[in-house]
């Protein structure tokens, strides 16, 4: 009998975030996701595909690579994934905005607050880095949260040349939610944006 192959195969979207206190409410999300129609990718829940001649990072920026949409969730929390400058959630975050994935961003309340006080100190007016060092504290664990937030809104790229660049703030998970759904919620909607953006 010959394989049936699906006629309306589900988009793939992967879902960055640090786990570390947040493991309940990422596995809410992906799971609201799932419900919308989607075939959720997220290496805290296993699915994304591991190769064993890759590394972690290697196979979640190939994951990022080979999804049709890119959900990247911003917290004062790093990750413990750091392989050379960067977290691999943030190294995730990278590739999406690089490969101009259709992709939708969430900023913790606490890092936006923590950018807008450390801003000054962080950057100079040429919006270079400074060699600012923050110390240990209950708030935000690495400042590189800072700098991962400045790649999803684009901050070096002047304002009118910058495209999906739109990363809502948010505090509690009912409003995370509120903002999937306001956003992701419409399949065939999302259908038609990846399709226009080259995707599938």
């Amino acid at each position: 009998m010959e394989a049936v192959l699906p006629t309306n195969p589900k988009l793939k979207i992967m879902v960055a975030s640090t786990v570390h206190g947040f493991r309940d409410q990422l596995t809410q999300i992906c799971g609201i996701l799932t419900t919308y129609g989607y075939e959720v990718w997220n290496s805290d829940l296993g699915t994304v595909r591991a190769y064993p001649n890759k590394s972690n990072k290697e196979s979640c920026v190939t994951a990022v690579r080979d999804c049709d949409l890119f959900l990247g969730i911003a917290r004062p929390f790093y990750g413990t994934g750091v392989i050379g400058d960067r977290s691999i959630t943030h190294e995730e975050f990278r590739a999406a905005i690089a490969a101009k994935k259709p992709r939708w961003f969430l900023v913790h309340r606490d890092v936006v607050c923590a950018r807008n006080l450390l801003k000054p100190y962080m950057f100079k007016k040429d919006k270079t880095r400074t060699k600012f060092r923050l110390k240990k504290n209950p708030v935000i664990n690495d400042i590189r949260v800072i700098d991962l937030y400045h790649d999803a809104i684009q901050n070096e790229i002047p304002a009118p040349d910058r495209k999906g660049h739109w990363v809502q703030e948010f505090y509690t998970i009912t409003e995370a939610l509120g903002y999937l759904d306001a956003q992701l919620g419409d399949v065939n909607f999302i259908k038609t944006v990846c399709q226009e953006m080259g995707n599938p």
